[in-house]
């Protein structure tokens, strides 16, 4: 008895089989790919990118110009507030260490 115990066939499960097979057409769609020429598939590249981008550019919520021109005026004035502070925080740096540390110059 211990022989047909050895000598019994284990049958492969119906997902294993499944998986194999999704194995193998996996492995023979990467052979399909690589049968084309390099730069057949760099020009597709290329010219999939400009699709891309075309396709992603559709898809922005551009500003109206109303709202262009108010959120440039706003970083203008930002701008020039921001100068004016630095300006006067630099000044007032610039007249302590010339009062403190060269003597009073």
């Amino acid at each position: 008895m211990a022989n047909k115990e050895q000598t019994k066939v284990v049958q492969p499960k119906k997902d294993d089989q499944k998986a194999a097979q999704d194995k193998k057409s996996q492995v023979v769609a990467g052979k399909a790919k690589k049968a084309q020429p390099q730069a057949l598939q760099s020009k597709k590249r290329r010219f999939t990118l400009f699709n891309d981008i075309i396709g992603e550019l559709r898809k922005v919520a551009w500003p109206t110009r109303q709202e262009a021109t108010r959120l440039t005026l706003i970083v203008i004035g930002l701008c020039i507030v921001m100068g004016i502070l630095l300006g006067a925080v630099d000044y007032g740096f610039s007249e302590l260490v010339a009062k403190v540390f060269l003597g009073g110059k």
